[in-house]
């Protein structure tokens, strides 16, 4: 049994029953592509949340994640943004946030699918 699985989530792809599957079974869940390859930054629902926030959309998106029990370690190379991107403890997203991002969703994924890799 594995400890953790990392598998492509975001707003876009939010894999609800992969997670309740894995919560079942004792797996930790890791976001790979949370930011949605910096796809989502730009979102009007995410920039408006930010925006009530006084956050970036990456600290959004981390934070949906840290809601939802999900590891998130988003990938960036400048240490400022690093820090940015983690400093997720100073604001809790409502219910009426978590439902505009889960209105999110699309089954776009920015990835290859895990099934057609050879």
């Amino acid at each position: 049994m594995p400890a953790l699985n990392q598998v492509e989530r975001h707003p876009w792809l939010p894999q609800r029953e992969l997670i309740a599957f894995h919560a079942q079974h004792g797996i930790v869940t890791g976001a790979w592509s949370p930011l949605g390859r910096g796809r989502l930054i730009e979102d009007p629902v995410l920039t408006g949340i930010a925006a009530a926030h006084g956050v970036s959309v990456a600290q959004v998106l981390v934070r949906w994640n840290v809601q939802q029990g999900v590891v998130v370690l988003p990938k960036s190379v400048t240490p400022a943004r690093i820090r940015s991107n983690l400093d997720v403890d100073g604001f809790v997203l409502g219910d009426d946030e978590l439902a505009a991002i889960a209105g999110l969703e699309s089954g776009q994924r920015t990835g290859s699918h895990p099934d057609s890799v050879s």
